[in-house]
């Protein structure tokens, strides 16, 4: 009988190892990848950033609007990122094993430069061949009331801009990420 029942408890015992192993192992390795991708996004690190995105790669919000249309794309936003002090501050993890679920900010010069709030976002990351395959972006409570002041902001940054001449928007890359920081300078010390 004792025999019997260490067989037994043996048994279980590889059960619930076998078991975490292939899940709550894999949900950390997960949470690792969306990790390491936040910290070599927070340092402009493309390299580091390709090798944890799949090359099928996209973001979207859950209204099925596209952010980031593929990886391409994405490397130009890290530079663009790169030249506005774009940072991501990572609020919240967990995993279901599937996905990753963050709750991120975000923020950059345009926020210091235009006294704007930071944006946070709840973030759902999915896989493909162990690399991020996409990010689909929601937004959390109170968005709304942040996004308008956001906004107000904006306009009258893009009225200044208009007023003065100056080209103040442009594609998702490094060189206007530049132009766009040097007239963010310009309009934040002249409307101190």
């Amino acid at each position: 009988m004792t025999t019997r029942f260490f067989k037994s408890l043996f048994s279980i015992v590889t059960l619930v190892v076998v078991s975490y192993a292939t899940t709550g192992f894999q949900t950390l390795h997960k949470e690792d990848i969306v990790t390491s991708y936040i910290k070599a996004r927070n340092k402009y690190n493309t390299k580091k950033v390709n090798t944890l995105t799949h090359n099928d790669y996209f973001e979207m919000f859950a209204d099925g609007s596209m952010e980031i249309e593929n990886k391409e794309k994405l490397m130009d936003a890290i530079l663009w990122g790169k030249e506005l002090d774009s940072h991501i501050k990572l609020l919240d993890i967990k995993s279901d094993g599937e996905t990753v679920t963050t709750i991120e900010e975000n923020s950059n010069y345009l926020d210091v430069a235009l006294k704007r709030k930071v944006r946070a976002f709840k973030i759902v990351y999915t896989f493909r061949d162990n690399k991020i395959h996409h990010q689909k972006m929601d937004t959390i409570p109170g968005y709304s009331n942040i996004i308008r002041y956001n906004a107000e902001r904006y306009a009258k940054f893009m009225d200044y801009c208009h007023q003065n001449n100056l080209k103040c928007n442009g594609s998702f890359d490094q060189e206007s990420g530049n132009r766009l920081k040097k007239v963010l300078k310009q309009y934040s010390k002249e409307n101190k």
